[in-house]
């Protein structure tokens, strides 16, 4: 009966160690997730910076299908950061506007405020490069690079 009751303590004493190992390596995670470093927003830019990239390339795709035109114009908010609305010329959106604002990051771009992608061709006119920057910390940023025949990329320099 001793033994029977020894072991019984034993496994409890194991079963506590393993749930204090569990919750101190979630409160771990749980602190490096919630913490604001330079690295997290890093990645946070990034994925934006990858989004943003995407949702670009999925409207490049359906232009291009289409033999269809949209424009690119960029509207300068409050905060001196940009939205991106396209307006589709032709195919089966035509006039349609689509809007892409950012939630983490803030886009800052340099230069003409009105670009044209033809499906046809497959040709952004003028080529250009839009900064997707962190709000909280400035420099930390990722330029995402559209030339002139639709070649996309994303760098963290120039």
């Amino acid at each position: 009966m001793r033994a029977e009751a020894a072991r019984k303590r034993g496994f409890l004493l194991v079963e506590l160690i393993a749930v204090l190992v569990i919750i101190g390596s979630l409160s771990c995670i749980s602190l490096q997730a919630l913490s604001d470093s330079p690295a997290r927003e890093r990645r946070i830019i990034q994925n934006e910076a990858k989004n943003f990239c995407t949702w670009i390339k999925y409207r490049m795709a359906a232009a291009a299908r289409e033999s269809a035109e949209f424009r690119v114009m960029l509207t300068q908010n409050t905060d001196r950061s940009y939205e991106v609305t396209i307006i589709w010329l032709g195919g089966a959106k035509n006039l349609r506007h689509e809007i892409y604002s950012f939630d983490e990051a803030a886009l800052a771009y340099e230069g003409v405020h009105e670009l044209i992608f033809s499906g046809r061709w497959f040709t952004l006119t003028p080529a250009a490069t839009f900064i997707v920057k962190s709000r909280k910390i400035p420099e930390v940023r990722y330029f995402v690079t559209i030339s002139g025949t639709g070649y996309m990329d994303i760098k963290d320099k120039l």
